[in-house]
């Protein structure tokens, strides 16, 4: 069951750089939630996307500010419903074409074949503390 988890993160970031916002939809339940961790690409801080509308509307913000946004996943472990990325997040502005990269830690719950919840991180041991181990 766990390796099916890591699928379907996985797919979840596939869908998410192709901005392919059905597919990334058909992957969430209906009441799951995404909190991303970042100001900017039409986010304010603290917005939780809920459902699949949610996870739509989070692609389609992503053009107001981005040129270009990908999530490149590093490192995946699992952890029974939890499964942890490393993401290499690489963006370029929309306006004036400042490129960003940086590193974060997502978590995602995955329960029975859907992601039930999605929160980014920008520090690794919070993430770690969130699927229950520390450094």
């Amino acid at each position: 069951m766990s390796q099916e988890n890591v699928e379907i993160v996985k797919a979840a970031f596939d869908a998410f750089n192709s901005k392919d916002a059905e597919a990334l939809s058909r992957l969430w339940t209906e009441h799951g939630e995404w909190r991303p961790a970042f100001m900017g690409g039409g986010l304010v801080e603290g917005t939780v996307y809920y459902g699949k509308r949610g996870v739509a509307e989070f692609i389609a913000a992503q053009a107001d500010t981005w040129e270009t946004a990908t999530g490149t996943p590093v490192t995946i472990r699992e952890f029974g419903d939890r499964v942890l990325v490393e993401v290499l997040v690489s963006a370029v502005g929309r306006i004036g074409g400042t490129p960003v990269e940086r590193t974060t830690w997502n978590v995602f719950e995955v329960h029975r074949g859907e992601i039930r919840s999605g929160r980014v991180y920008v520090s690794e041991s919070e993430a770690l503390e969130a699927v229950g181990l520390s450094e």
